[in-house]
């Protein structure tokens, strides 16, 4: 089905769950961003890309107005069983319905956790989800914020890394604005005292290091201010915590710019339980 055809469609007068199956089925919209005779045409590229935006910006306008569309559409991403049939569009259209509707909320959530722990959604699919339509998930940086702190507080290891990804992700693929909330959030986890959830999020901040550096030292006063936390957190956690501050600090992007500033008496606590 062509893309006009499916805009033609986004009035979305979807009212049954059969409705909803048939367009998960037909909207496989990966295979429509960039197809390779547009690869050098970079204003038809933008043309396309404006295409899909207007698509998800129709299906918004529908599921923000009507009930029966969204729980129609959650309904067929329950119900679908396999990996392979798990489409890019099912996590586009989870994240849409989250950020739209704040009474199917938990709904998502439970759907989404049930999907992880029985390895229907993957970090493949995640991946190529945010790198076809970043452009889309960007205007919902802080509904996918909000999804990726509530699955850090699950007790199930699968579940915590997603949300470790959702964060990954959205530093990697999003704005300036939004890379500033990611690591906020992730601040706000590490100085919560809960030993999972500082784990977790200090091995992410380490991930962002190592993969955008420059990005992070932009963020470098957030990850300070950790030091102010540090009675909230274990030795070894601290360890991980210095690994951060000096690859930050000791960056090769970084090297003719003046090293991050450690208070002297923190500088002293952490190199103590570097040390140990």
């Amino acid at each position: 089905m062509e893309i006009y055809n499916i805009l033609k469609l986004s009035s979305l007068k979807i009212v049954s769950r059969d409705h909803a199956t048939e367009l998960q089925e037909k909207l496989d919209l990966q295979h429509y961003v960039l197809p390779s005779r547009l690869q050098f045409l970079r204003k038809s590229r933008k043309q396309h890309q404006s295409c899909i935006i207007l698509l998800f910006d129709a299906i918004k306008s529908a599921i923000r107005y009507e009930k029966t569309i969204s729980e129609a559409w959650i309904k067929a991403i329950e119900n679908t069983a396999s990996v392979s049939e798990h489409k890019v569009f099912d996590l586009v259209m989870l994240f849409i319905i989250y950020s739209t509707n704040t009474q199917t909320k938990k709904y998502i959530e439970r759907v989404l956790r049930n999907k992880i722990r029985s390895g229907c959604i993957q970090e493949q699919l995640l991946q190529s989800t945010f790198s076809v339509h970043y452009l889309v998930l960007k205007d919902m940086c802080s509904s996918i914020l909000s999804l990726a702190q509530s699955l850090l507080h699950s007790l199930d290891q699968s579940i915590i890394s997603f949300g470790s990804l959702l964060y990954k992700y959205a530093f990697k693929f999003f704005d300036t604005y939004c890379q500033q909330e990611v690591v906020g959030a992730l601040v706000t986890h590490i100085c919560s005292g809960n030993e999972a959830e500082v784990d977790t999020a200090l091995d992410v901040l380490l991930e962002l290091v190592v993969l955008n550096p420059s990005a992070m030292m932009m963020n470098a006063v957030f990850v300070k201010g950790i030091l102010d936390y540090l009675d909230n957190i274990s030795p070894q956690q601290i360890r991980k915590l210095f690994y951060v501050l000096s690859t930050l600090a000791f960056s090769k992007q970084n090297e003719a710019s003046s090293h991050i500033q450690v208070r002297g008496n923190m500088f002293g606590k952490i190199l103590f339980f570097f040390f140990l």
